[in-house]
């Protein structure tokens, strides 16, 4: 799970509040939650979407806000925060695409390439990337409602309310896709018709337009692979041994100003 935890018995935390020996042994465990919830909240809310914005190219508001918080009290002093692992409309979760970006290596498997893989059309280990004729929106990411289509026309949408039947209907309709799907293997998908013969194009989606045809997604063996670039961890640290005395302080003389 990619998170960090900002706990009051960490050395240079604990080390900041000993520090502080005006203030009474009651009020520490209150003033050190608040600051550590605080911090954290920052932290989820503006630094580390701050530093995504720094080293991403253009990135959604879906990974901007990726980030949850779980506050400290008074009798767990510790706050996380950590990228959200599940997805919403069917979507890749956060984790699987940030974690490649903070740890550097191959990035995982998408929601898409999984139904892709379920489906027959792509082999285990095999990856899908966009094409050259790929529609892609202001983020440089593959629109949306495109790869539902896609999904749709090759049968291998993971709603399975989304499939198209086997009727008669369904297989010529199929033939008359924009988008067909050729395999690794020997055969190519036509929509959601599956043919035995050999196919010179490189394996991957296309989409018809006209007499000619489109690569949407290029299906490759070489896994895509990531070079740390989202320093998570560091940028966490740093900011919390500039930002935690001074929340600490302010959380304490607000305690301490309350009236008895």
């Amino acid at each position: 799970m990619l998170d960090i935890k900002l706990s009051a018995r960490s050395g240079r935390i604990a080390d900041m509040i000993q520090s502080f020996r005006d203030v009474p042994a009651r009020v520490m465990p209150y003033a050190a939650s608040t600051a550590l919830t605080r911090t954290a909240q920052a932290l989820a809310k503006t630094v580390l979407p701050g530093e995504m914005q720094r080293v991403f190219d253009r990135p959604n508001r879906y990974t901007l806000n990726s980030l949850r918080v779980k506050p400290a009290t008074k009798d767990k002093l510790a706050a996380s925060v950590w990228v959200k692992t599940d997805a919403t409309n069917n979507g890749t979760r956060p984790e699987d695409y940030l974690f490649p970006s903070v740890a550097g290596g191959a990035r995982n498997e998408k929601r898409f390439e999984r139904a892709m893989r379920y489906a027959g059309l792509l082999p285990t280990g095999w990856r899908a990337m966009p094409g050259q004729g790929a529609p892609l929106d202001e983020f440089g990411n593959l629109r949306r409602g495109e790869m539902q289509r896609i999904l749709t026309a090759t049968r291998t949408a993971f709603d399975p309310y989304q499939r198209k039947t086997n009727s008669a209907r369904s297989r010529r309709n199929a033939k008359k896709a924009p988008y067909f799907a050729v395999t690794p293997l020997t055969g190519r998908f036509v929509g959601g018709e599956y043919r035995e013969t050999p196919n010179r194009l490189q394996p991957g989606v296309y989409r018809r337009e006209g007499k000619g045809i489109k690569p949407v997604l290029i299906f490759t063996k070489t896994q895509p692979k990531y070079r740390q670039r989202l320093d998570f961890v560091g940028v966490s640290e740093r900011f919390t041994v500039q930002t935690f005395p001074t929340e600490f302080n302010r959380a304490a003389q607000a305690i301490l100003s309350r009236p008895r």
